[in-house]
């Protein structure tokens, strides 16, 4: 069997077990990629090897970038396992490959950024208030040819025509992900108890277009249920009044499946890529930091909770985390500069409780006990 036959089989596997449509479309990246290079050659016998597989991800990683090459490494690693559990093949060669070290990475570094609470209340505040200029991103084409000057509309002006505000202050409220938000339905909303159940995820699908996922499993959107903080229950009270003003002078369709919090205006799924391109050029126009993406708030969230007080577990359980282990890693930031623990040692070491900044209630230096 050859290495393009062996994806087929193993892809078919994928679908049977419910693999997510965007998890599947990367793979098929991957493979396909794979399948250029080395689709011809057999895994029985073993004609790609360990040093192969690490041929194939040096230059993933070179051309893609890391993150790619992780993605594509788990996609190659998870079809041998395959082969071994299926047929003769004995061995995964790609169990004992060296992941590439020193990749020079492509595009945006280092992840989603963290952010500053002063720095998330001006990124709040502008999508409602902000006058600064907002225009639209050109393709390089325009940029080459010009375009006729414009007035652009302020940051306010496109959030609110673009419907953007409430739904980056909900990503900030709820920690949840641009496609979790725009699954959100009112007849998960608790005003009571202030509370929502995340249930379904939007996403776009080969062949269908845009779908809301509803599924239990899911390890990108758990269903739980959140609880929201004060200002997200005024955001979501306003928001019920204007989509009732809206309905009843643009009803939607008989047929509408879902009553969602946040519809397209013809009342269909809005896409989360578009959300996104829609933030950028906020981004842009507020002049933040191209690696301050909507998981940034998601990180937020993580880092105050952890600040709190708050124990791993319970910021997993906020963040539907499976492995409060995972949240601790990849979540909580590291580095920061703790002047609160230094105060904690001082007191310690001092005996004082003033918190003070190395003296005493009088202000002079302490005077420390010599111990016999």
């Amino acid at each position: 069997m050859t290495l393009a036959q062996l994806w087929t089989l193993y892809r078919i596997h994928l679908v049977k077990k419910g693999r997510a449509p965007n998890t599947l479309r990367l793979y098929d990246r991957w493979a396909a990629l794979l399948v250029e290079k080395y689709g011809y050659r057999r895994h029985m016998p073993a004609e790609f090897t360990t040093g192969d597989a690490e041929e194939f991800l040096e230059w993933v990683a070179e051309e893609h970038g890391r993150s790619s090459m992780l993605n594509a490494r788990s996609m190659l690693s998870g079809m041998f396992r395959y082969a071994v559990r299926k047929g003769p093949l004995g061995v995964n060669p790609v169990r004992e490959a060296e992941i590439p070290e020193n990749v020079a990475p492509k595009a945006r570094t280092g992840g989603a950024a963290h952010i500053e609470t002063e720095d998330l209340r001006f990124v709040l505040s502008s999508v409602y208030w902000s006058t600064v200029p907002c225009p639209r991103k050109l393709t390089k084409a325009e940029k080459a040819r010009g375009i006729r000057s414009y007035t652009p509309p302020t940051v306010a002006e496109y959030c609110e025509d673009a419907d953007l505000a409430d739904l980056v202050t909900l990503e900030v409220a709820t920690g949840q992900r641009p496609s979790q938000v725009l699954g959100l339905a009112w007849p998960d909303y608790n005003r009571t108890k202030k509370e929502i159940r995340t249930v379904g995820k939007v996403v776009r699908v080969s062949g269908k277009g845009l779908v809301r996922v509803v599924k239990e499993a899911d390890p990108k959107n758990p269903q739980g249920t959140i609880a929201l903080p004060e200002f997200a229950v005024d955001i979501l009270d306003r928001r019920w009044e204007r989509l009732q003003e809206r309905k009843r002078g643009n009803p939607p369709p008989e047929d509408y499946p879902v009553d969602l919090i946040f519809p397209s205006f013809e009342w269909t799924l809005r896409d989360p890529v578009n959300a996104n391109h829609q933030w950028q050029r906020v981004r842009e126009a507020l002049e933040l930091p191209d690696n301050l993406v909507p998981y940034t708030f998601r990180k937020f969230m993580a880092v105050v909770l952890d600040d709190a007080g708050l124990s791993a577990r319970v910021v997993a359980d906020v963040l539907q985390h499976a492995d409060p282990a995972m949240t601790q890693r990849k979540y909580m930031a590291r580095g920061r500069v703790h002047h609160h623990a230094a105060a904690i040692l001082h007191e310690v070491v001092t005996g004082s409780n003033t918190g003070d900044q190395g003296h005493d209630g009088n202000g002079r230096a302490p005077t420390f006990v010599r111990l016999s």
